[in-house]
């Protein structure tokens, strides 16, 4: 879950210009790179695990314990992509947007195109709807890739 929505990398670039020198990770611990807590996990989050299984050294002749979370993981990243794309037909956007993992709560907010966030995003378009569609069609939330 940390992985897709949290867990971003940042170092000096010119997005990032107050992280000095030019290419030095900024995110290099706990107080500057932010993984999931206690309070992050849902009360409810349900997990089974195989009674009686046949092969006792391995899951279906897996060899490694690394993909499976990651694949996992992949499932919250879509889901919010799911929430997201209905955020934005609630709003009148339809059609494809782009959305970089980590699936930050900046990013989520400011793919959704609610009011906030199109008041937030400055472009010179009045119109309300063909503001927000412009800004649909034009504007990505950047990272530091």
């Amino acid at each position: 879950m940390g992985w897709c929505t949290l867990e971003e990398m940042i170092y000096g670039d010119d997005h990032h210009v107050w992280v000095r020198p030019k290419g030095r990770t900024f995110t290099v611990g706990p107080g500057t790179y932010k993984i999931p807590a206690f309070n992050d996990v849902p009360e409810i989050f349900n997990v089974s695990l195989m009674d009686n299984v046949d092969n006792p050294f391995a899951v279906h002749s897996s060899k490694a314990v690394g993909e499976p979370p990651f694949f996992l993981g992949c499932s919250i990243f879509f889901a919010l992509r799911d929430a997201i794309k209905a955020a934005r037909q609630e709003n009148g956007i339809s059609g494809y947007f782009e959305l970089r993992m980590p699936a930050t709560s900046e990013r989520i907010r400011m793919a959704c195109l609610d009011d906030i966030a199109v008041d937030c995003i400055s472009h010179p378009e009045k119109n309300d709807l063909r503001r927000r569609n412009l800004i649909a069609e034009n504007f990505q939330p950047k990272g530091s890739h």
